[in-house]
């Protein structure tokens, strides 16, 4: 295995923690999930199993929907498996670890604004390694293939589409709202062109490391 090899697997390992670390703080903004959690987090609030559990089960949901419209097994595709299981550990891990819950608004304000960097932060490093792709975005790049729509207006419908079933559940269930809030549009809104900015700035130098892995192997 050379360096470079070694330097995406790292970068990938950081975009996991991080990714996890910035939706976990979404959620205990008490202002709303993020629109990829909404639901897990619902369940969570119904069934007796963790917020990490709920995500996991979730991400194996979004595995068997890629597998669905490609109508192919892959390895690619299966490697999201074990990768679904890790993700809500590290969910877990990260609700248990960290005490701070429904903070004051200010507080909330600053708290939501670094779990969207951290998203951001998070979701850029995973997919720029090009390794296993996070089932979050796996099966929203499957809609938008089959589908010939692009990535960005795919996963905007997809995650209004988590949102509308979190508060559907949400009111049929518990006959309140759960979930989704300020914090849940804000996030929708805002990281997507976080990602954009890291992208233009250090997504050429990502890019340079996943060449140099596959020229040298």
């Amino acid at each position: 295995m050379n360096k470079d090899m070694i330097k995406r697997i790292l970068i990938y390992i950081a975009g996991i923690l991080i990714l996890a670390l910035g939706l976990v703080l979404n959620a205990k903004t008490g202002l709303g999930v993020s629109p990829i959690l909404s639901v897990s987090f619902v369940l969570s609030k119904i069934v007796p199993l963790t917020f990490g559990t709920c995500t996991a089960i979730i991400y194996c949901i979004f595995v068997l929907i890629q597998i669905l419209l490609y109508r192919k097994i892959t390895l690619a595709i299966i490697l999201q498996l074990p990768l679904s299981y890790l993700f809500g550990i590290l969910i877990d891990f990260y609700n248990m670890l960290i005490p701070i819950n429904n903070p004051a608004f200010p507080y909330a304000i600053i708290m939501l604004l670094a779990a969207i960097v951290f998203t951001a932060i998070g979701a850029f490093l995973m997919v720029s390694v090009q390794l296993i792709v996070n089932p979050g975005d796996g099966y929203v790049n499957a809609f938008a293939i089959v589908l010939n729509k692009p990535f960005g207006k795919v996963k905007f419908v997809l995650d209004l589409t988590l949102v509308c079933l979190s508060t559907i559940i949400s009111f049929v269930v518990l006959k309140h709202l759960v979930g989704i809030g300020l914090g849940t549009i804000v996030a929708a809104l805002m990281t997507g062109p976080v990602i954009h900015a890291l992208d233009s700035h250090f997504g050429l130098s990502i890019a340079n490391i996943v060449i140099a892995s596959k020229t040298k192997s």
